[in-house]
């Protein structure tokens, strides 16, 4: 396959699209990240910024005075200093775990390195106390900074999961042949550290909500069989994690023609996936480069149920197995309280403006039916006989068609 070469970029992280990329033209080629200038003086900044905080400190030190590390919150963006040593417990454990992952990531951007947050937590178990900590303090970090965590050199470990005909350069030279992983698929890497992409004649890219479903189309080979041509699965495995968001923004930004689209279960925690994807986490608005406006909700939704409804109402005209029809919609299950109060937090975070209103219509359209039906329903309602793909295959092409 032929690299690309060009100059668009999208915010810290350049990626040139392929000019080959189009609905009538499968070839998608393969697209080389650049490497970017501007990266290397953010590097600097943050050495910088650290590098400040442990002078400023040593001084106070030298001289007998309360050492401090700002920390800005995530919720007020007030800036308060975390004081040592203090009268209250929890700020000297605060102060000490802050100064052990400011050294931490000194070290991997220093050394061009990265570091895992769960190998931070290793680090010092007792000090950190849980792995939850450890995250809440790395973001506090990078938001204080004004930087996404992934710019300190610490990064998540890998949670997601991808199988398809498409090939990722790591590094300088290491390629990920991501069909080489059988049923299991094989665990995406970290985005920053993909280099180039080919994805030969793959034609759609779909996000799954649940691993068990994830590995049963990989099992039966949809991702190759489909009739709309072959395809792209990737899961997160439930909650989608940084770094898989990282990466699927980084595929939209090289191929922004590439349909993606979206299956999680009729509920409003698959809702609140789905929409993470789109839209990112409130409580990582600082991240950058981790948004997918352009996913596409395939299911479930409340128009299956209305076809199931439709199907199974006597009808001796209608043929049997018609295209479009759901066999075996089963399994509905009634909202939990829990499950109301998040529908209608999420409701009313979209209420608003015309235009907010507007820009969520199906959002609030589909959760409004979960409450008034007060049911919800899982991916695997709409299997037949077992089988998913069948279903999958036919809310594919429809989607296709309405391109």
């Amino acid at each position: 396959m032929q690299s690309l070469h060009g100059s668009r970029s999208s915010g810290n992280n350049p990626i040139v699209p392929s000019s080959a990329v189009s609905p009538e033209h499968p070839e998608h080629g393969s697209t080389v990240m650049p490497r970017d200038c501007g990266r290397s003086r953010q590097v600097g900044h943050i050495i910088a910024k650290i590098e400040d905080i442990l002078i400023a400190n040593l001084d106070a030190l030298a001289e007998s005075r309360a050492m401090t590390i700002p920390i800005r919150s995530r919720t007020t963006g007030n800036t308060r200093q975390v004081p040592f040593p203090s009268a209250r417990q929890s700020d000297a454990k605060k102060f000490t775990a802050l100064l052990q992952i400011l050294h931490l990531s000194h070290e991997a951007l220093v050394a061009g390195t990265v570091i895992t947050k769960r190998a931070i937590y290793y680090q010092n178990p007792e000090l950190f106390g849980s792995q939850q900590y450890v995250n809440e303090l790395i973001d506090d970090i990078a938001f204080t900074f004004g930087v996404g965590r992934d710019a300190l050199n610490i990064v998540a470990s890998g949670k997601g999961l991808i199988a398809g005909a498409i090939k990722l350069t790591v590094g300088s030279s290491s390629v990920l042949d991501c069909n080489s992983g059988g049923s299991q698929g094989v665990l995406l890497p970290n985005a920053n550290a993909v280099t180039d992409i080919t994805l030969g004649t793959i034609r759609w890219l779909l996000v799954i909500e649940k691993e068990a479903t994830f590995r049963g189309l990989v099992a039966s080979t949809f991702q190759q069989t489909a009739t709309i041509g072959p395809g792209i699965l990737i899961t997160a495995r439930g909650y989608p994690d940084l770094s898989t968001r990282q990466f699927l923004h980084k595929m939209h930004s090289a191929f922004p023609t590439l349909p993606m689209y979206g299956l999680v279960d009729f509920d409003p925690d698959g809702v609140r996936i789905m929409l993470t994807y789109k839209n990112g986490s409130r409580s990582l608005q600082h991240e950058e480069n981790v948004t997918l406006s352009e996913l596409q909700w395939i299911g479930l939704r409340s128009n299956h149920m209305l076809r199931q409804h439709s199907a199974s109402s006597p009808n001796p005209q209608a043929p049997c197995g018609r295209a479009g029809s759901i066999s075996s919609f089963q399994a509905l299950l009634p909202l939990k309280s829990a499950d109301r109060d998040l529908a209608t937090r999420m409701l009313s975070l979209r209420a608003g403006s015309e235009r907010q209103i507007s820009e969520h219509l199906d959002v609030i359209h589909e959760l409004q039916v979960m409450l008034m039906l007060n049911t919800k329903a899982e991916i695997e309602s709409v299997d037949e006989g077992g089988d998913l793909t069948t279903w999958l295959d036919r809310t594919l092409i429809e989607m296709v068609g309405t391109r």
